[in-house]
């Protein structure tokens, strides 16, 4: 096998997984040529941004960060620190990974496009070859070699000079703490601060290496996280990574009383420590963290697409749920503590039954639609939905589309590409709905001799454009009134909502002009709103068997699934019905625009000072089920629970391995 020629079936992957280079969920995203990234069951801090002071957008900077292909590769199953709280500690066994099948995987990753190589273990450097596998990198041609380790091997002046002189771009050293006695207490390991230090100083000093920390937050440590960031700040350090506590390893198993905490009681010391990405130059990413918990910070949510790794950590538990309905085995008092509550147990669940059930609501189907197989064909067909949305491009696509289906006389909505000519679609029997995307369509459908006729509603994808056009038309507006639909549109990209979407004030405008608002909240937008589209059962979900296709089905939640809602939300009087606001349009515009409403739909005056919420909180959440609290507030006390006292709710977190002392997937 020569250098030019490896491809994945040149490699043994039975060989890379015997070796520990690979656990079998990484293996079957590999043969299945996903864009996994091994080992990926951490997010670490992505391109380096740091001593970044030119002024460039952080946004784009970010999610240039989020596009850029990764390839992770795990170097050893053992590590020099035992900290309280690793997650990997199960996968650990003492060994190092054959040094001839890691440079056939990092050369593998390097011809599957990735630009990133990311040497993770256990801990990396303690591998005998660690400064080749870094010069093997650079020679195959990565743009960028990066390490995660715990430091102590670069606090050798030595190790760390020929690691920068290899090639070694970037480390990230974890750091959990600020003293001495906390890190160690923490890493389980005497002198790993000041040898840690030690590290940082020595890569500092080649200038040659980025440096920045990762924190594991818990109970130790939140309080005083504000003074972790500003002591690493005050060593030169412009980028942090905050992962937040996992129910995996040895900190659920052994310490879980001692490392869970209550999120709500961190607020505060969340808000100071936050307020340090503020800086120029300054970078902070988040890592598992509950969204709910970000308002004033809305810049720091984690970039929605890191679900996919999350996903390829455990693909073993969620494709043997969908396929075969067996829960995954991390399934039971995990879930209520699990950053993936949201995607599997609340999400993925009810997709799977709703399936088998065939109860979906709402199906959508492309009139070109490629089936994957017959099953897939007739499991889509079996369903009874209330709404058929089907995307054409002309009137003769959709109507030809809708004689070859066999449902029982759904209402239909048809969406078709621009400029197609929608009257036809009138005279079409079940066709209530036509959605459009541009102003020229929106003039056609709405205004002229040509306008679309009751009982046919237009739906329009708002965006800046045509909610300035529809703005200047009040008369338009007020003669369709209900029957005119103004929906956000879900956005994959935070870039593409800054880009499109209009601001909560001018949907407001609208609503006021007597239009509904579609995928918004009441308390954004007024007795307008209409619920957003949930539970769709799109035909591209499905597999060749008629299953849901798990990376296809975790892409439809980034798009139309992830909603979130702040943690005043705790307080409304709506919280059970509302979903929120999708997480990209909530980074754009923030938690700030939504307001609880009373009994009589009125704000509340109660629900603004943070520091002031958690008793308010606890009393409005004193009815619902644990897992109706942990679902939006993470309301959980773990600490003073028994085992027994944890609701056995499930869901899935990965098994996948991490490649650095307590992060996760």
């Amino acid at each position: 096998m020569t250098d030019d020629r490896v491809t994945i079936s040149d490699l043994d992957v039975e060989k890379l997984v015997r070796d520990g280079l690979l656990n079998r969920d990484e293996a079957e995203a590999l043969r299945a040529s996903h864009q996994a990234e091994t080992g990926t069951v951490r997010m670490e801090a992505l391109p380096s941004t740091a001593g970044n002071d030119s002024g460039e957008n952080k946004d784009f900077v970010k999610e240039q960060a989020a596009r850029h292909q990764r390839h992770w590769v795990r170097v050893t199953r053992l590590c020099n620190q035992r900290c309280t709280f690793c997650l990997d500690s199960m996968n650990q066994d003492g060994t190092m990974i054959d040094v001839e099948s890691l440079k056939a995987y990092i050369l593998l990753g390097r011809r599957m496009g990735r630009e990133r190589l990311i040497l993770s273990g256990g801990e990396a450097s303690v591998h005998p070859n660690f400064i080749e596998l870094i010069r093997y990198g650079r020679q195959v041609g990565y743009d960028w070699v990066q390490t995660v380790t715990n430091g102590m091997m670069f606090s050798y002046k030595k190790f760390a000079a020929a690691a920068a002189e290899a090639g070694l771009n970037e480390a990230t050293v974890s750091m959990h703490g600020h003293t001495a006695h906390l890190h160690d207490k923490l890493t389980g390991t005497p002198l790993a601060f000041v040898t840690g230090i030690k590290g940082i100083q020595n890569l500092q000093a080649t200038g040659k290496v980025v440096v920045n920390i990762d924190v594991v937050i818990n109970k130790q440590n939140y309080k005083v996280l504000p003074e972790v960031i500003e002591y690493y700040y005050n060593m030169g350090i412009r980028e942090f990574d905050l992962l937040h506590i996992v129910p995996f390893g040895r900190g659920f198993d052994e310490h879980r009383h001692s490392l869970f905490f209550d999120l709500n009681d961190a607020v505060p010391y969340f808000r100071k420590a936050f307020a340090w990405a503020d800086k120029p130059g300054m970078f902070i990413w988040t890592n598992r963290l509950p969204v709910t918990y970000l308002e004033g910070s809305e810049k720091l949510i984690q970039e929605p697409h890191k679900l996919t790794s999350e996903f390829d950590g455990g693909r073993h538990n969620f494709e043997g749920y969908l396929r075969r309905g067996l829960k995954p085995d991390c399934h039971g008092e995990r879930c209520d503590f699990c950053f993936l509550d949201g995607p599997c147990r609340q999400t993925l669940f009810p997709y799977r039954e709703q399936l088998m059930a065939n109860s979906f609501p709402i199906v959508r189907l492309d009139s070109h639609q490629a089936w994957a197989g017959t099953p897939a064909r007739e499991r889509f067909m079996a369903q009874k939905p209330e709404w058929l949305q089907l995307s054409a491009r002309t009137a003769d696509d959709a109507v030809a589309t809708l004689a070859t289906l066999g449902f029982e006389n759904p209402k239909i909505a048809v969406e078709l590409d621009a400029g197609a000519d929608v009257t036809p679609l009138a005279q079409v029997p079940g066709v209530l709905r036509v959605v459009l995307k541009t102003v020229a369509d929106a003039a056609r459908a709405l205004t002229g001799d040509h306008a679309l006729a009751a009982p046919i509603e237009v739906e329009l994808q708002v965006d800046k454009a045509i909610a300035a056009w529809l703005l200047a038309r009040p008369s338009t507006c007020k003669a369709w009134g209900s029957r005119l639909i103004c929906t956000l549109p879900n956005h994959e990209y935070l870039s593409e909502s800054q880009a499109a979407d209009p601001e909560p004030e001018t949907l407001r405008k609208l609503a006021r002009l007597g239009l509904r608002i579609k995928n918004l909240p009441a308390c954004v937008v007024g007795a307008a709103s209409v619920p957003g589209d949930h539970s769709v059962l799109d035909a591209k979900l499905l597999d060749g068997a008629g299953d849901l296709h798990l990376d296809r089905y975790v892409h439809h939640y980034i798009t139309r699934e992830y909603y979130a809602k702040s943690v005043r939300c705790g307080l409304c009087s709506r919280f059970d019905q509302c979903k929120g606001i999708h997480i990209n349009y909530l980074r754009n515009f923030g938690f700030a625009q939504m307001t609880p409403l009373d009994d009589q739909g009125q704000p509340r005056t109660d629900a603004q000072d943070f520091d002031k919420l958690t008793d308010r909180l606890q009393q409005a959440n004193a009815g619902r089920s644990r897992r109706d609290q942990s679902r939006v507030l993470g309301l959980h006390r773990p600490e003073r629970q028994t085992v027994g006292e944890v609701t056995a709710k499930g869901e899935t977190g990965h098994l996948g391995e991490t490649g650095h002392l307590g992060e996760m997937g």
